[in-house]
């Protein structure tokens, strides 16, 4: 993984961070289709590209203005950790942090689970639980309370904060301001205004809703109590917990705390990068990559449904992820694909149409009335009584294309047959027999009748294109 990080131009403190892990060629210009956009006079408007090769990466010059590395002008050169690279003479400033780690491949061929304090040590106690029954099943689940426990739960994934960029969040001074202690007008302004969360001059928040461990929590995401759009370090990333119905449930705590460590050690183009997981005032919390876009729900309302020809171009990019997902080892179930977590990047991620996002919403029995606290209309039977499988993913899948090729929510089109309460496709308008077909399989009752795989359903949606 490489991380750029834009500097400051008078205190070289960090400004904005990106960082890339699936692509070997990165372009930094003025012009909206670079990887990394920068609206400066002097920065031409493909300016430079970053290019891997191997374990190597060197810099090379393509625009007008030049190209200076730890000062002296280049034109091409190999990159090292902690190199500064400036955009023309007077342009702007980034250092580049590159990350020697392991492979997607290398993940897929050995899945590794980082252990902690709280991180089941067994093979037993480290399957990523999906239900309060799977739980309770387990015979290895510790007597005493977690939170109790003399260190707390902390795993580590690709983490973008390097070490000498942590500051102390009580302090913040803002370069941009006279008295450097708080945003300057304009900023706040922006704030106002526009909805940015953070001052375009020196990248720090501009309100601070609250703080968690060493993030800065800027607002809530969504209409849920449990994921929030943080700030750390120049960084801004999606922070996930625990519902405050579960936060009393020693179950749920080691089910969260179990998915959330193998996920530190999973990375897919397909799914948002996962940074750490942590406690804080004995509540979990997972960190993942913030990705801009539009989710598929947003699209569809806003431009209609897609063809087909589309439809399966963009949802073969979701079976790829849930492929690589399930093939983990215990296998991860998302247990929450819909539509609004299907999402169009706005920058291209590691070359997918479509990535899966909201990673670690644990999908449970209610410990109170024993309902299930799911999505209505994509929820497979099974999951509803609070048994994920693979399967489980597979039939949200069928539900959520029936949303994506009509416009129209799936739960318009249950009703119940002869034997079972369950989605009826012949009444599903503008679908064609053969995909009917197909989501007729992914929606069935029972999960031995679906697909055996996410490969497998992308396989019989490519052979419906023409």
């Amino acid at each position: 993984m490489i991380t750029l990080t834009l500097l400051h131009p008078v205190q070289s403190t960090p400004v904005q961070s990106w960082s890339f892990e699936q692509n070997p060629v990165i372009r930094i210009g003025r012009a909206v289709d670079n990887h990394v956009v920068l609206y400066s006079a002097v920065v031409s408007r493909y300016h430079v590209e970053l290019r891997q090769t191997g374990t190597q990466w060197e810099v090379v010059n393509i625009g007008t203005n030049g190209t200076y590395l730890d000062g002296k002008r280049v034109h091409q050169a190999p990159l090292a950790d902690g190199n500064i690279m400036r955009l023309a003479r007077s342009g702007p400033n980034i250092q580049v942090h590159i990350d020697q780690s392991d492979s997607v491949e290398e993940h897929r061929q050995q899945p590794e689970v980082n252990t902690s304090a709280y991180a089941p040590s067994s093979p037993t106690q480290a399957q990523s639980r999906s239900s309060l029954e799977a739980v309770a099943a387990s015979s290895a689940v510790p007597a005493s309370d977690s939170r109790n426990a003399e260190q707390p739960f902390r795993a580590v994934g690709r983490s973008p904060f390097p070490q000498a960029l942590q500051k102390d969040l009580q302090n913040f001074f803002y370069p941009c301001s006279d008295n450097g202690l708080h945003p300057a007008v304009h900023c706040q302004e922006l704030l106002t205004h526009k909805g940015s969360l953070v001052c375009t001059d020196c990248g720090l928040p501009l309100k601070v809703w609250r703080q968690v461990g060493q993030y800065c929590i800027l607002k809530p995401l969504g209409t849920g109590d449990n994921t929030f759009i943080a700030w750390r370090d120049g960084h801004v990333v999606i922070l996930k917990t625990l519902q405050q119905e579960w936060l009393d449930h020693q179950e749920a705590l080691l089910a969260f705390q179990s998915q959330a460590t193998q996920l530190c050690q999973m990375s897919h183009p397909g799914m948002p990068k996962i940074y750490e997981a942590f406690e804080a005032e004995g509540q979990p919390y997972l960190v993942s990559e913030m990705i801009y876009g539009q989710n598929l729900k947003q699209w569809v309302s806003e431009r209609g449904p897609l063809s087909q020809v589309q439809t399966i171009q963009w949802l073969t990019d979701v079976c790829d992820v849930l492929d690589y997902l399930h093939q983990q080892s215990p296998a991860v179930i998302h247990c929450n694909l819909k539509p609004a977590n299907l999402l169009r990047p706005t920058i291209p991620h590691g070359f997918k149409e479509v990535v899966l996002v909201n990673f670690g919403e644990m999908q449970l029995l209610s410990p109170d009335a024993g309902t299930f606290i799911g999505s209505v209309g994509y929820t497979a039977p099974e999951l509803q009584a609070g048994k994920a499988v693979p399967a489980s993913d597979l039939y949200a899948l069928g539900a959520a294309l029936v949303y994506i090729l009509t416009g129209q929510e799936p739960d318009a089109f249950y009703r119940l047959g002869d034997e079972e309460f369950r989605l009826h496709v012949e009444d599903v308008p503008r679908l064609s027999p053969e995909m009917a077909v197909l989501i007729q399989q992914l929606t069935h009752p029972h999960p031995l009748e679906r697909y055996a795989s996410a490969a497998d359903v992308a396989q019989a949606m490519k052979a419906l294109l023409p």
